[in-house]
C-alpha cells in the first residue's frame, strides 16, 4: 500500500506555492485561510489588476468585506446611472428593504460606492472595476480525495479556476475518477517532495465573473490581507488543535513568506 510523503497537509503549503506557477502560470500573489461564501480555501492565489487598485485608491473607495455590500453594490451597477430604492435593490438580492436602506446603502456611502441621490433612492458612484485579474483556489489534502473534491467544487464558485492538490503516492484513486474532474471543471494535480506540482486535470475557467458577488466578495478580503502586508486569515481549529507544520516554518505564520502590502 502506498505510503504519504506529507505527513500533515500543512506540510504541503509550502511546496505547492513554490511551484505554484505550474497551476497558474501568471505571477500572483499568495494568501492562505482567505474566507469565501463556501468555506476556506487553504491557498487563494490573486492576480491583482493594479490600475483597478489605483483607481480604487484615488477615488477613496475603500474594501467591500461583506455579501450583501457586494450584492447590492452589484445589483446597482446593473443598472448604471440610475437611482434606485431599497425595495428596488431587494427584489435583486436576498435581503429585506429594511436592512438594505438602514445598514447596507449607508456602509457603502460610507465607504465611497453609493450616494443618495434623493429622498429614498440611491445611486453607484462609479462603475465597479473587479480588483483581480484572475483569482484561483487551491485544496491540500493528503489522501481524502473525496472529501477534497467536494471542497474544491465549492470553492470553484468563487474563483476562476479551483484546484485539488494530493500527495502524488495518494492520488492514484482520483485519477481513476479524472471524469469527475472533467465534468465539473475543477483541476486536479498531484504533489510529489522531490518534483514538485504534477498537473493531471487542468480546470475549465469560468467563462465570465463580471458579476458573481462571489468571485469578487474573496478578492476584496484577500486585497484586505494585501493591505496590510499579511498573506494568511486566522488558521482555523480542527478537531481543537491547530494543525501546523510538522517540521520546518509554516507560511502561514507571521514573517514565514516575504511580502508587501498592495
Amino acid at each position: 500500500m502506498p505510503k504519504a510523503q506529507f505527513v500533515r497537509e500543512a506540510d504541503m503549503l509550502e511546496p505547492i506555492v513554490k511551484h505554484a506557477s505550474k497551476l497558474i502560470g501568471a505571477r500572483s500573489r499568495v494568501f492562505f485561510e482567505v474566507q469565501s461564501t463556501s468555506g476556506i480555501p487553504d491557498i487563494v492565489l490573486v492576480c491583482f489588476d493594479e490600475e483597478a487598485v489605483r483607481q480604487r485608491r484615488l477615488r477613496s473607495q475603500g474594501l467591500i468585506l461583506d455579501l450583501g455590500g457586494m450584492s447590492v453594490l452589484l445589483s446597482l451597477q446593473k443598472r448604471l446611472g440610475e437611482s434606485l430604492s431599497p425595495s428596488q435593490i431587494a427584489k435583486q438580492t436576498r435581503l429585506s428593504p429594511g436592512h438594505i436602506s438602514s445598514t447596507v446603502l449607508p456602509q457603502l456611502a460610507s465607504s465611497g460606492h453609493v450616494e443618495k441621490h434623493s429622498r429614498g433612492q440611491w445611486r453607484a458612484v462609479s462603475r465597479f472595476r473587479s480588483l483581480a485579474t484572475r483569482i484561483c483556489t487551491i485544496e491540500a489534502k493528503i489522501r481524502d480525495w473525496r472529501g477534497g473534491y467536494h471542497q474544491t467544487l465549492r470553492h470553484g464558485l468563487a474563483a476562476d479556476e479551483a484546484w485539488l492538490v494530493l500527495d502524488a503516492e495518494l492520488s492514484a484513486p482520483a485519477l481513476a475518477h479524472r471524469d469527475w474532474f472533467s465534468i465539473a471543471g475543477i483541476g486536479l494535480a498531484s504533489l510529489d517532495q522531490k518534483t514538485g506540482l504534477k498537473p493531471l486535470v487542468a480546470p475549465k475557467p469560468a467563462k465570465s465573473r463580471g458579476e458573481s458577488v462571489y468571485r469578487e466578495l474573496l478578492v476584496e478580503r484577500a486585497a484586505e490581507l494585501c493591505m496590510h502586508g499579511k498573506v494568511s486569515g486566522p488558521i482555523q481549529h480542527v478537531f481543537g488543535s491547530h494543525l501546523t507544520t510538522s517540521t520546518g516554518p509554516d507560511p502561514r505564520r507571521p514573517n514565514a513568506l516575504e511580502t508587501a502590502p498592495c
